[in-house]
């Protein structure tokens, strides 16, 4: 929806300028048109544009959440959260975990962040995460090698984006999301990302980012010319240089592969969350000590990021993952070493 004042015509729900013909307001992604089979209201038969950051209803106070306001997901010691956080008017991303029982056990998760800027990245993503999570769930539970299943889920997440239905008339594109997922099992972890939605491993001496963004400031990153803070100053920092979609040129995926040898945390995270913690220490202190999550849970983590991320302006649609590794009852007293002796941590790394 739109007003129009002295001339200039002004999305409603960010009140940023937009330009005549323009489907979806780029600022905040809102959608400049209602609607017409969009739920209402079940108390007055408003539309979601008349629901506030709570799922209130502005006009008659009913709370309703039309638009995956807030979803919670909890599977033994990995949990998610997503949330649609302060200005968006819908959530756009999508999330997806499993958790595999037996010897050893292990888990999937996949965060895919639609692109606001697309035509319906909210079915986008969860088209994604859905398929990818069936590759990656089939892998760990029937032994089958994890850099394949990343690779394979990011493939059938690519199949699916791209077979969401778009109209060609309008001025904005076909949907668009990224994607980032993690196969365990046992010690052993592959992590796959296209786009710029990140993984983390955060253990007992810090945090590290597992892969890289694929956006103009991880380009200018990697370059070597500029250091991460000049690279996110630029005005096109987020621009993505790789998606998920029908109109995407590159969707092969980074593939990392990793050895946990130690206990610590596996987080995936949109960039609605890292964008107020883009420095990975900030993300370590944010986790705080891993004795502490493995007492409180997976789940207590997910809320604390996602918390975090809204208190700090939820610009954007918050989605976290996190995934806790041998972090059960009795595992943060016993030392695990390595073959040198070295208190074990993240280990071996492989990327592509």
């Amino acid at each position: 929806m739109t007003t129009s004042v002295s001339g200039e015509t002004r999305c409603t729900g960010c009140d940023e300028i937009v330009l005549p013909g323009e489907a979806f307001c780029e600022a905040c992604g809102r959608s400049l048109s209602v609607d017409p089979d969009e739920p209402g209201c079940p108390g007055c038969g408003a539309s979601s544009y008349d629901t506030n950051a709570d799922g209130y209803c502005t006009r008659c106070g009913t709370r309703w959440s039309p638009v995956r306001a807030h979803d919670e997901h909890a599977e033994g010691p990995i949990a998610a959260v997503t949330d649609r956080g302060r200005h968006h008017w819908r959530n756009e991303d999508a999330v997806g975990i499993r958790w595999i029982d037996g010897y050893p056990h292990g888990f999937a998760m996949v965060v895919c962040d639609g692109v606001s800027v697309s035509q319906d990245p909210h079915l986008v993503s969860q088209a994604a995460v859905d398929n990818a999570l069936l590759v990656l769930s089939t892998a760990i539970a029937t032994g089958g090698a994890l850099d394949r299943a990343v690779t394979e889920a990011t493939a059938a997440a690519q199949r699916a984006a791209a077979a969401v239905p778009f109209d060609p008339t309008l001025t904005v594109g076909p949907g668009a999301c990224t994607i980032v997922a993690v196969a365990l099992r046992g010690n052993e972890a592959a992590f796959a990302s296209v786009g710029d939605s990140r993984a983390y491993w955060v253990d007992e001496t810090g945090a590290t980012q597992i892969g890289t963004d694929d956006s103009l400031a991880g380009a200018l990153v990697a370059s070597g010319r500029f250091t991460v803070e000049q690279a996110m100053a630029n005005p096109g920092a987020h621009a993505l240089t790789k998606w998920l979609g029908i109109d995407s040129t590159d969707a092969a995926p980074t593939v990392t592969n990793v050895e946990l040898l130690g206990p610590g945390v596996v987080v995936l995270a949109s960039d609605g969350l890292w964008n107020y913690a883009p420095d990975i220490d900030d993300l370590a202190r944010l986790v705080g000590p891993i004795e502490a999550v493995a007492a409180a849970g997976p789940l207590d983590l997910a809320r604390r990021l996602a918390d975090f991320a809204d208190r700090s302006g939820g610009a954007d649609n918050i989605t976290v993952a996190v995934g806790l590794h041998d972090l059960g009852p009795d595992a943060i007293d016993r030392e695990r070493t390595d073959p040198m002796g070295h208190v074990g941590h993240l280990g071996r790394r492989d990327d592509r």
